[in-house]
């Protein structure tokens, strides 16, 4: 089943747009407080496997192997052209957006400053760009856990981050993974992918760690390093890609096992 099958016939682009534009649209507020969401309850005999990951540990990787092994359906980056397509962005747009906060020093800030609930609305009408950035931000977030929780309501499917270990916790028939390693691995593991030295590989693993923990913690108030998120948790720089793939297909048989 490919993934432009669950999407079907939802939503519209624009024919005269060229490959990469859509038109872009406003979203009303209302959609997201009218809209009921998906279960995120994959049916009877199907399973969901949700993977997070550090960056540079290798947790996509795993996760294509799961997904080859088991027949399941991998989702990643196909998350973000869904939810442009949806919003009528184009996918670079969204991809800023995907997995941080966009403004992530501008909400540290703005913790810091409002010890009054009225420093808030203050900035933002001072700001009025602000605000609608802000907007823009919950807007996409919001559509990306509605997409999540369509895909696994669908089941049979290997979801990549974004908080769907929040999400789909207490789902049944779902497995849920965390695969890590320690910095000094991870920032060479950067280093042989994208060709930096390691000033700059240590760069973008820190950067990246922020952002990340700053997306969950702000939209889900928690790390993902809390461990009762997991029902796995997996330690790459011990593992192979392969073996720590096994592992999870060898738990995913248990799963659906048990279907509950």
């Amino acid at each position: 089943m490919s993934y432009s099958y669950l999407f079907r016939g939802r939503g519209q682009q624009n024919p005269r747009a060229g490959k990469d534009h859509t038109v872009t649209r406003q979203i009303a507020e209302t959609t997201w407080n009218t809209e009921s969401l998906p279960p995120g309850v994959p049916p009877e005999g199907k399973v969901v496997v949700t993977i997070s990951r550090q960056f540079g540990s290798g947790g996509a990787e795993v996760g294509h192997i799961v997904a080859r092994e088991s027949g399941l359906l991998y989702i990643d980056h196909e998350i973000i052209g869904e939810v442009a397509r949806r919003l009528g962005i184009n996918e670079e747009q969204a991809a800023r957006q995907d997995e941080q906060t966009v403004g992530a020093a501008g909400h540290i800030l703005e913790a810091l400053q409002s010890s009054s609930p009225f420093n808030v609305n203050y900035r933002a009408l001072l700001n009025p760009a602000e605000a609608q950035a802000q907007a823009r931000e919950v807007a996409y977030v919001r559509l990306t856990q509605r997409v999540i929780l369509e895909l696994a309501t669908e089941g049979n499917a290997v979801i990549i981050g974004r908080g769907s270990q929040f999400l789909l916790h207490a789902s049944p028939r779902t497995l849920h993974i965390y695969i890590f390693a320690p910095l000094d691995y991870r920032i060479e593991q950067v280093m042989q992918r994208y060709q930096l030295d390691r000033g700059k590989a240590k760069e973008l693993v820190e950067r990246r760690d922020y952002e990340h923990d700053a997306y969950l913690g702000h939209y889900y108030g928690a790390s993902q390093h809390q461990l009762y998120l997991y029902h796995m948790l997996i330690n790459t720089s011990l593992f192979t890609y392969e073996l720590a793939a096994n592992l999870i297909l060898q738990a995913l048989s248990t799963v659906k096992e048990k279907g509950n």
